[in-house]
């Protein structure tokens, strides 16, 4: 019933690209349920639109869809879906890409179809007819990115809120690698928050299956998340050869949770540069700058080990949190005791905000960005 409907639709819009509007018409016509549905989203549909931030592959904006998403159909009238009207979304704009290319319609696809429950929902594609550039609409996070929420609600958070984010989170990277790709771009910037434990992992610009790896002569991404095999393959004079892989995706899973644990971004105090790149090469991890119950940072430091091996699976993270979920509640486990402790010590230190206050260095930064073109690993060894 519901392909039947799309089919009699497609002659009733298009995007004015052929790729696109071919991409659309498939997800459509192989939809099982309403939430495999993607639409072309007429932008003036998009009303409100503000400005959110920028990163270094896109910029994204908050707008309220006044059709809304398809989540049923009328059967009793055939002509008519049932939508959730007024729906605040969320826009994101990929630079420069008024000519679209596969990159495009390959990070709609790896989201929509391989990032499962824990990743944001897309509903559609517009293009903003001031820049031409294509945008891709999404569900909205109420909280916002994992790192604003950190630093807005961090002493809110109980122990019980920072397991569920880590669950949710590594969930979503189990399904990740499970339909054999690499996130290569994970850090606190590109997971947001519907609710305090409810977490969703985007942008998946760089997801790519790990056997297409091995040719990639560029490192992208947030210096203090790259794990230090990936930043010591910029290591060979002038011809890099970066192989990314699912243990270099724990590892930033690990920086991940020492931010939720601390709550500071990692190395907020100190220059990402060149200096920082060699030390995280020769063992140097993040600040523990609060207590952490020790199975938590055992857990934590099993994904930071320099041996990508002897880090974790995905699979592996996703069976201890569950377990752990479990074991912060139940007086008569370990974790329970630990985190009682924590928080016995931490409740005699009043406190009177919930935001966190720091001060992020001039050269520090969080935005992805090409990092084989900004650090010399050969040079700072000199």
């Amino acid at each position: 019933m519901i392909v039947g409907k799309f089919n009699k639709e497609f002659h009733n819009w298009t995007s004015g690209n052929k790729e696109i509007d071919e991409f659309i018409q498939q997800t459509q016509l192989t939809a099982n349920k309403f939430s495999d549905i993607i639409e072309w989203v007429p932008f003036n549909k998009l009303t409100k639109i503000k400005y959110l931030a920028k990163g270094g592959f896109g910029t994204v904006f908050k707008a309220i869809w006044t059709d809304g998403y398809i989540y049923g159909y009328d059967s009793t009238n055939i002509n008519k879906w049932i939508r959730n009207s007024q729906t605040n979304v969320c826009l994101k704009s990929l630079h420069n890409s008024k000519d679209i290319n596969k990159d495009f319609l390959e990070e709609v696809e790896n989201q929509h179809y391989h990032g499962g429950d824990s990743a944001i929902a897309i509903y559609g594609i517009t293009k903003n007819p001031q820049d031409s550039d294509y945008m891709i609409v999404m569900q909205y996070a109420e909280q916002g990115s994992l790192r604003k929420l950190l630093d807005s609600k961090y002493y809110d958070l109980t122990w019980i809120s920072k397991i569920d984010n880590l669950y949710y989170i590594a969930n979503g990277l189990y399904t990740i690698h499970e339909a054999g790709l690499v996130h290569k771009d994970f850090h606190s910037g590109n997971i947001v928050n519907e609710s305090f434990c409810s977490s969703f992992i985007t942008d998946f610009g760089l997801c790519k299956p790990v056997s297409q790896d091995s040719n990639s002569i560029e490192l992208f991404g947030v210096l203090p998340y790259v794990a230090p095999e990936i930043l010591k393959m910029l290591d060979a004079s002038g011809k890099n050869e970066i192989k990314y892989t699912q243990p270099s995706d724990i590892y930033s899973f690990g920086i991940i949770m020492t931010e939720i644990f601390n709550g500071y971004p990692p190395y907020y105090d100190i220059p990402h540069d060149n200096d920082l790149a060699l030390k995280i090469c020769m063992g140097q991890r993040p600040e523990t700058k609060h207590e952490i119950p020790q199975l938590l940072l055992d857990l934590m430091n099993n994904c930071l080990d320099d041996r990508p091996e002897n880090r974790p699976s995905a699979k592996e993270l996703v069976e201890k949190l569950k377990q752990y979920r479990n074991d912060v509640s139940n007086e008569k486990t370990e974790l329970y005791r630990q985190v009682k402790a924590i928080e016995n010590l931490s409740n005699s230190n009043e406190k009177f905000s919930s935001r966190l206050i720091y001060k992020i260095h001039e050269k520090a930064n969080y935005t992805s960005s090409c990092l084989s073109k900004s650090l010399n690993l050969q040079k700072g060894k000199q």
